[in-house]
């Protein structure tokens, strides 16, 4: 079991990075930024605005190019389409929110319009409710499965940053574009 939470943990897992041209505004160099590692934060953008949590310098000036970077991510992610799979598992998921409340609803419904209410309703109760954890540790790791597999049978996907609500990811060893919504 413990080998499975591990490998559960690794997959949520990002592997940030960024390995595309960009431009300074300020001495016009265009190669690839030195990546200093990320930041976390918490001021996530809506709608169509990119989120960039790597920290990005000019390799010949050192100039923030975090904006520049946001920017591209735009011009590389908006065109690309959520995976078949994904929005798939997302509806999956929405269903599997909806089903075990509706489902204990009616369970409840059910225990007062039969006089139930006893240790079998209250064992139905508890067994629908322990669907939910099972159901969200399936959707997530299908979800964070997609990203562990490529065409070019050697994913290295590194997390670029959010565009609106989708993960923008790029694979390091064939440069697949990938777009996940979570």
């Amino acid at each position: 079991m413990t080998t499975l939470l591990k490998e559960y943990n690794r997959r949520l897992q990002h592997q940030h990075g960024w390995e595309v041209e960009l431009e300074c505004p300020i001495c016009g160099h265009r190669g690839l930024p030195d990546y200093d590692g990320w930041t976390p934060s918490s001021a996530m953008k809506f709608g169509d605005r990119p989120t960039v949590f790597a920290n990005l310098s000019c390799q010949k000036c050192g100039q923030d190019l975090r904006e520049e970077a946001g920017e591209k991510l735009v011009e590389l992610f908006a065109d690309v389409p959520t995976p078949t799979r994904n929005r798939r598992l997302l509806i999956a998921f929405i269903g599997l929110m909806v089903g075990v409340p509706l489902l204990l609803l009616i369970g409840i419904w059910a225990g007062v319009q039969l006089g139930w209410w006893g240790n079998i309703a209250y064992t139905a109760l508890a067994g629908l409710s322990l669907l939910l954890l099972p159901g969200m540790f399936w959707f997530n790791w299908q979800v964070h499965s997609i990203r562990h597999r490529c065409d070019c049978g050697n994913p290295d996907y590194l997390f670029m940053g959010l565009l609106g609500r989708s993960y923008c990811y790029r694979c390091s060893s064939c440069g697949k574009l990938l777009r996940l919504r979570d």
